[in-house]
């Protein structure tokens, strides 16, 4: 009534009108699920096992949601000498702390999608009825970003293990590419940096000086089926993303657990991996795996190293046109040229090493082996990789290094798979999915079971008598012959069996 009194007496501009009935409305939301809440707790006070679960009064709660605050009561009960909330259990209330997912879904997406948390903040403040700090906002990407870790960990565990689930999905390519980037140090870890960087200067008998900036690369490792064959943006196909701080080898293991667990790897006819040559790039290739240097990274380099336009153009025409036998002694030409100055000299040998492999193409490479380019799926094409840098600016990039931003090394790489989680799922953070558990293949510890249970059932036989044996394994005959399964079991219970003789 105020509201529509403030509209009669002409003293409210429309801007504030939409906002009074905005809040006004996510106030009435908060009160209908209150009362929702309360009413649902009494319902299963009155349907509740009585004796199984005594009731212990009430317990006051508050739970922070898109619409603002929700503060209920709900009954507490014991059993099991252990306290529980039937409520939360029946209508499955999950929370992070004391924020609803839906309202921690959403600070996530504001936090990908904004350069700092601050701006996530006031962003949140702007969208919702309610107001997180950015301290909260920081918190909540390292418990989602831990929570993906340990994920992660757990993946390369069971793949160890041989316990995962093996993929199904058939494609006849999958790409890889991965890059780096390198992300300011603060607090502790800069610390420690910088305390390593002196040490390494007092070992190599170097004078130290101290840096401007210290830096830790953040790893970005995807893969895909190919391109849209439909889309004027060529987009890929199933991406799946792997970032943050961590080393070549836990790298690797996550990327073969992840494409396990998808596809059926003997139906792969071709991988390729691209990226800018780095040593990591290449340790966590397969031997099956045909590696190729980034074409963004040898326009990068060609560029760095030569200062001249003409011989620039020159070089990349040669590349282009794939003379890749001609790169190293138009080089070698160029340090005459350029007669022969050290300091053009040095940055010419560096292109030139690095320029020494890595220039043919995945195409070029399977042309050269006599093999074909496989063919690919309905709606798939096979085209020229290159796509890192743009991925690395649109997962990456925008949030980690919009503005001058440090960061402890946890904060950037919990805030990296939280970003990478974003871009794969297109847009939707689910953290329920995050929090599923991995599908785990237990067929080799039912099958030791059965072996188990068949040992104990040939004992008992044996000890019976050793004939009934014979006519037993006469009379399953048939069966064997069937189950070939249960003809192994047969043949690793008998030394065991043979032992009653």
């Amino acid at each position: 009534m105020d509201i529509i009194n403030e509209v009669k007496n002409e003293v409210i501009s429309f801007n504030e009108l939409e906002k009074k009935v905005y809040k006004l409305v996510c106030k009435l939301g908060c009160d209908i699920i209150k009362n929702i809440l309360e009413n649902q707790d009494k319902e299963i006070m009155k349907e509740r096992n009585k004796k199984e679960y005594r009731h212990k009064g009430y317990k006051n709660n508050t739970i922070k949601t898109i619409m603002g605050e929700v503060e209920y009561k709900r009954a507490i009960y014991i059993k099991d000498s252990k306290y529980t909330y039937l409520l939360d259990n029946t209508l499955n209330i999950e929370t992070i702390g004391k924020i609803s997912t839906n309202l921690a879904e959403t600070m996530l997406k504001t936090i990908v999608n904004t350069s700092s948390y601050r701006k996530a903040e006031s962003e949140i403040k702007t969208t919702t009825n309610e107001t997180i700090s950015h301290e909260a906002l920081n918190n909540l990407v390292w418990l989602v970003g831990s929570k993906i870790e340990d994920k992660e960990k757990e993946e390369i565990k069971l793949y160890k293990e041989e316990k995962l689930v093996k993929g199904t999905k058939q494609v006849q390519a999958l790409f890889e590419e991965a890059d780096g980037l390198w992300v300011n140090l603060q607090g502790k870890d800069r610390i420690e940096q910088i305390e390593k960087y002196k040490k390494k200067c007092e070992k190599q008998n170097k004078e130290y000086k101290k840096p401007n900036s210290v830096k830790t690369e953040l790893k970005l490792h995807i893969t895909y089926e190919g391109w849209s064959k439909n889309s004027s943006r060529h987009e890929l196909i199933n991406k799946s993303y792997i970032a943050g701080m961590m080393s070549s080898k836990t790298l690797e293991k996550l990327r073969n657990a992840r494409i396990y667990q998808k596809y059926d790897e003997d139906k792969i006819k071709l991988r390729a991996m691209n990226g800018d040559g780095a040593r990591w790039i290449k340790n966590i290739c397969t031997k099956d795996t045909i590696s190729q240097k980034d074409s963004f990274h040898i326009q990068q380099e060609i560029i760095r190293d030569i200062q001249e336009e003409k011989y620039r153009e020159e070089l990349v025409k040669i590349i282009e046109e794939k003379r890749y036998n001609e790169v190293s002694n138009y080089i070698e030409n160029l340090k005459y040229k350029l007669g022969g100055e050290e300091k053009s000299i040095k940055k010419l040998n560096k292109l030139q090493s690095y320029l020494k492999e890595g220039l043919p193409r995945y195409q070029d490479i399977l042309k050269e082996q006599g093999k074909e380019l496989p063919k690919a799926e309905d709606g798939i094409e096979y085209r020229d990789m290159g796509t890192m840098e743009s991925q690395i600016f649109s997962v990456l990039k925008v949030r980690l290094m919009s503005g001058r931003k440090a960061f402890l090394k946890e904060g950037a790489s919990y805030l990296s798979k939280v970003c990478a989680e974003y871009t794969e799922t297109k847009g939707e953070i689910e953290l329920e999915k995050i929090e599923s558990e991995i599908p785990v293949d237990n067929s080799v510890e039912e099958y030791i079971k059965e072996i188990e249970e068949y040992v104990i059932k040939n004992k008992k036989l044996h000890r019976a008598n050793l004939k009934e044996i014979e006519d037993y394994k006469y009379n399953k005959g048939t069966i064997l012959e069937l189950n070939p399964e249960i003809k192994n079991l047969i043949k690793l219970a008998e030394p065991t069996a043979l032992m009653y003789r």
